[in-house]
């Protein structure tokens, strides 16, 4: 399976294990059944999908490689891109700007959308 590049700030040691584990003992993604971390008198259920699923890192990793590769340049992307504001913010602060909310709300004017500024 393919693996992202994307921020190591949005990668958990404690998930990304889990997600190792799940796919030794699961490949095939059959059982829904929770992981459950148990401590003794704390056990945790986590549930069987968590975490950025493979669009979302793909469509980060693209993200950030564009503002890497296009220093320069303005980036606009149709709307918010997951529903993460952690994510969207992060994006934002480097550069890359939201032509809409999702709910269609227009943010950027259609105008305002050339090459250069």
């Amino acid at each position: 399976m393919k693996k992202f590049n994307i921020p190591k700030h949005y990668r958990s040691s404690v998930i990304s294990e889990i997600k190792k584990i799940r796919q030794k003992n699961d490949p095939r993604k059959q059982d829904f059944k929770p992981t459950v971390l148990d401590y003794g008198p704390v056990r945790f259920h986590v549930a069987r999908h968590f975490g950025f699923c493979f669009g979302v890192e793909n469509a980060i990793e693209i993200s950030y490689r564009a503002v890497e590769e296009n220093p320069n340049k303005r980036i606009f992307l149709l709307s918010q891109m997951i529903h993460n504001p952690d994510v969207n913010d992060d994006l934002q602060t480097k550069g890359i700007r939201f032509i809409m909310d999702t709910t269609g709300k227009q943010l950027v004017p259609w105008n305002e959308i050339s090459a250069m500024t």
